[in-house]
């Protein structure tokens, strides 16, 4: 896979939060369903705020959050990965084999303290639950 690309304009990336149905859960956009409910949280946090892509702080991901929830956003995944064991099978087996990271840097926290998504965030978003009317077409890099 290429070197993830951060996202700090609208203007430079074509796909933006409106291109995305955040109302549906984010099937298999990262193959772990928690990490897909905070994506979907991030995309509906942007569509809100309608400034496209550009990067946020935590304290406005919790302010948005906090309407409907009081336990914290957590990135389950976006950011850093979560060590697991490579084989479940093995793991409940009793084998203690080395955890490997899964997940992780979809979201990119900046030394500005800003979150910053990248193109294969938004890409793995749009494929799984693009808005089925577009007023404008949307080219996808595979």
């Amino acid at each position: 896979m290429s070197q993830k690309k951060i996202i700090t304009a609208t203007e430079e990336f074509p796909i933006t939060p409106e291109h995305i149905d955040a109302s549906q859960h984010l099937f298999d956009a990262f193959d772990h369903s928690e990490t897909e409910v905070s994506a979907g949280w991030i995309v509906r946090f942007m569509q809100a705020r309608g400034k496209g892509w550009t990067p946020f702080t935590q304290e406005e991901i919790e302010t948005f959050y906090s309407k409907k929830f009081n336990d914290g956003f957590h990135f389950n995944r976006l950011v850093n990965p979560q060590m697991i064991p490579p084989s479940l099978v093995r793991a409940f087996e009793g084998y203690m084999d080395p955890l490997v990271p899964a997940g992780g840097g979809w979201i990119i926290l900046a030394d500005d303290k800003k979150y910053y998504v990248t193109d294969d965030f938004v890409i793995r978003c749009f494929k799984s639950q693009p808005v089925k009317k577009i007023k404008k077409q949307v080219a996808v890099v595979a």
